[in-house]
């Protein structure tokens, strides 16, 4: 591991989920609540769902909150890794003081406007519904009662989740799933990503609010802060790993994982117990091996995926689709946004702890751009001089993506070479310490059995002379 670059050891990513439906969801009404309401049958099929779609990125730990609706959607996925879930305090749901059992519809201009403020945004009220930037205000605080002067405000709620990020990171955890909620996933993110300008947040906000088990994905550290990654397939410009970053990240895992197949072999040993030496190695080999799939399977999962996903970006730069109306671009990127963002008031709420999409208005302004743009190229295309000027930089861009693609595949192959002999070494080993741990325990059998034969001996021989007496 001394052979890692800095951010291996230093940074860690954390992949926040939101719980699968709730039965308070289904009602409509906030419920924030400890242990709170139980998934539905719907829910629990998301929880399924998200652990098929997110499960091969190997987790090196599950995290969930203090309510229960978090810690059953967490339960496929440590099914499907092999790992216990922590139930960790700080994560929850913001709590809602006065607005508890509202209705979800009307948290916006009720529960969120604290958050919101702690985030440094404020929400203009119908009928003219708007978003604006102000000075992040952590005083503001979401009364506990109606008339009441105390309540959550955003030095609490930024001191409990960075709490629990620091607990995540001292454990040694470095690829860790959080089971959290949809308020304190959006909330903390917009405090604390360094990389989001205020147009970023409300789009975020308004367009990709988080619906039952969506996630978040972020980088950092509690020493130096965090970055936005990925807003639930929003990919931030700029942050995505490269494919040997990713096999680095299983490298890791994997190490750790064989790394404590030893330990708890090495804590039988010092037992003395034969059985649970025994044991120890048993488990420890079928670990062993789990843990090898897992990383096998992230392998062919992220950085062969990689591969296929260049190939399929260079077709596209090759041979560009027409445009659609209302596409929007994979990556954000602070100049493709306007602040304030106008919002229609939100009658369509969706279903859950998050607000509803606001940015109707907007997105209908957008498309109109796009036409008017449209239709100025078509006329400016239809000179033949021009359009051969316009076929120069397409070609150039065209072998640019193709060297581009080339690159990316090439240094796909060299990170699947070195995982697979990384995988390789580390089977070789862990194979080789569980035969040791075994010839081991064979002689301490051996030598057991021999102390046992002696003592019988002994007590034989004394009372042969117990009787002569």
């Amino acid at each position: 591991m001394s052979a890692l670059p800095a951010w291996a050891a230093e940074n860690m990513t954390i992949t926040f989920i939101r719980h699968g439906q709730s039965y308070g969801n289904l009602s409509g009404l906030g419920d924030t609540s400890t242990p709170g309401p139980t998934l539905t049958d719907l829910g629990q099929q998301q929880a399924k769902d998200i652990a098929a779609q997110l499960g091969d990125r190997n987790f090196d730990a599950i995290y969930a909150s203090t309510m229960v609706r978090t810690q059953q959607t967490a339960v496929p996925m440590s099914q499907y890794l092999g790992l216990p879930i922590t139930v960790l305090p700080g994560i929850q749901e913001i709590e809602a003081g006065m607005y508890e059992g509202t209705p979800e519809r009307a948290a916006l201009f009720g529960y969120l406007t604290a958050p919101l403020a702690w985030a440094g945004l404020s929400v203009t009220p119908p009928p003219n519904v708007s978003f604006n930037p102000i000075t992040p205000n952590l005083d503001a605080f979401i009364p506990s009662a109606p008339g009441s002067t105390t309540g959550l405000n955003g030095h609490q709620f930024e001191d409990r989740v960075n709490g629990a990020l620091q607990t995540i990171y001292d454990n040694g955890d470095r690829n860790a799933a959080v089971f959290s909620h949809g308020g304190t996933i959006m909330i903390w993110t917009m405090m604390n990503a360094k990389n989001l300008s205020t147009e970023q947040k409300i789009m975020l906000f308004t367009q990709h609010p988080l619906s039952n088990t969506n996630y978040v994905v972020v980088e950092g550290n509690p020493e130096d802060g965090w970055n936005l990654v990925n807003w639930n397939g929003v990919e931030i410009a700029g942050m995505q790993k490269g494919p040997i970053e990713n096999v680095l990240t299983q490298v890791r895992t994997l190490t750790r994982q064989l790394g404590g197949v030893v330990q708890d072999v090495a804590a039988a040993f010092k037992t003395g117990d034969v059985g649970k030496i025994l044991t120890a190695i048993n488990h420890g080999a079928a670990d062993a091996l789990f843990s090898t799939a897992k990383f096998a399977r992230a392998i062919n999962a992220q950085v062969i995926g990689g591969v296929t996903t260049a190939v399929a970006n260079l077709q596209k730069k090759l041979n560009p689709p027409a445009p659609a109306a209302g596409t929007e671009a994979p990556a954000v990127h602070s100049a493709a946004f306007s602040a304030p963002v106008a919002a229609k008031a939100p009658a369509a709420a969706q279903a859950g702890d998050s607000p509803a999409k606001l940015a109707d208005a907007s997105a209908s302004d957008a498309k109109a751009a796009d036409v008017k743009a449209a239709d100025a190229n078509a006329k400016a295309d239809d000179n033949q001089a021009d359009q051969a000027k316009v076929d120069g930089p397409t070609t150039a861009d065209a072998a640019k993506a193709k060297a581009e693609a080339k690159k990316a595949a090439a240094e796909a192959k060299k990170a699947a070479a070195k995982a697979r002999a990384e995988e390789k070494k580390a089977a070789a080993k862990a194979k080789a310490d569980a035969k040791k741990a075994a010839a081991e325990a064979k002689k301490a059998a051996a030598a057991e059995k021999a102390a046992a034969k002696a003592d019988a001996a002994k007590a034989h021989a004394t009372a042969g002379a117990d009787g002569t007496d």
